[in-house]
């Protein structure tokens, strides 16, 4: 984030060392730890602000890359039981993820025999040997380079050129308008929400969830009203998961979206896409915090 600021501040002085820059904001897009991950798609979008469309347009073919890759994300049904099946053989009723990460949070060989650490340590992510042990550059995952591709998205809906270039038919793709936009990458995330094979994916829907009503506000309503409905399912299923951030984090996005739409067009909308979640979204007016 610190050279992120310092390229916004001396543009023309840094322009010599992006190329050995970029690859380290992308790496810490994809980095295991969330917060690392925010850092890059802040520093990230410090470089779209000044340097323009060529950076933005290399942003974005990277994002809808990392996003699609999510496909090719590994599942843990090899040890945690394949095709929604518990250890024992019986069906679960619930879906793969989800019965994945119950086995996976319950598997007495991660829990058993390991190291403690002092709350809020390093260490765990660290190892003993500090910044030269090999678990500090630990290769990341399909899903962590998803998450940190839908932070960046956030980043760039809030640069104001970016969404005064959108073309008047927002349902044009990218390959009609003749160049990349921050709508296909909005696109790109909404499809990435339908992947739910791996113990994480609930992770993931939480940051589209918290980073939802931000790119409504960077985009504008009306590019806005066009989208929302791809990405409902997603809420909803976030809203009745059994993890408890998710599902919070999907309450707070509906309430932010209600506020900004109205929340009249917001229960047109949801009605109009599935009937079945208006008495979710009712109850969510009461329970959710303001």
């Amino acid at each position: 984030m610190a050279c992120g600021n310092f390229i916004s501040c001396f543009p023309e002085e840094c322009r010599g060392s992006m190329p050995s820059l970029y690859p380290l904001f992308f790496r810490n897009l994809g980095d295991t730890i969330q917060s690392v991950r925010q850092g890059g798609a802040a520093a990230l979008g410090s470089c779209a602000r000044v340097y323009g469309k060529e950076a933005a347009n290399m942003m974005l073919g990277r994002v809808i890359e990392g996003l699609n890759e999510l496909k090719n994300q590994p599942s843990d049904s090899e040890k945690y039981g394949g095709n929604g099946e518990t250890e024992a053989g019986r069906t679960s009723p619930l879906p793969f993820g989800v019965a994945a990460k119950r086995l996976r949070d319950n598997d007495l060989d991660l829990h058993t025999d390991q190291q403690m650490y002092s709350c809020g340590s390093l260490a765990p992510k660290m190892g003993r040997g500090g910044g030269s042990d090999h678990k500090f550059h630990k290769p990341s995952q399909p899903w962590e380079l998803a998450d940190g591709c839908v932070h960046l998205v956030a980043e760039l809906c809030q640069i104001p050129w970016m969404v005064n270039t959108l073309p008047s038919n927002l349902n044009m793709s990218s390959a009609e308008s003749g160049q990349l936009n921050i709508i296909t990458a909005i696109n790109s995330i909404a499809e990435a929400c339908h992947w739910k094979h791996y113990a994480q994916h609930l992770t993931f829907l939480e940051t589209v969830c918290k980073q939802l009503p931000a790119i409504g506000r960077g985009i504008g309503k009306k590019a806005f009203k066009s989208i929302i409905h791809d990405f409902f399912d997603a809420i909803f299923y976030s809203l009745e998961s059994e993890n408890a951030l998710t599902s919070s984090a999907a309450s707070q996005c509906l309430n932010q979206i209600g506020t900004f739409l109205g929340p009249n067009i917001l229960r047109a909308r949801v009605e109009q896409h599935n009937p079945n979640y208006i008495c979710h979204l009712d109850a969510n007016v009461f329970i959710a915090p303001l």
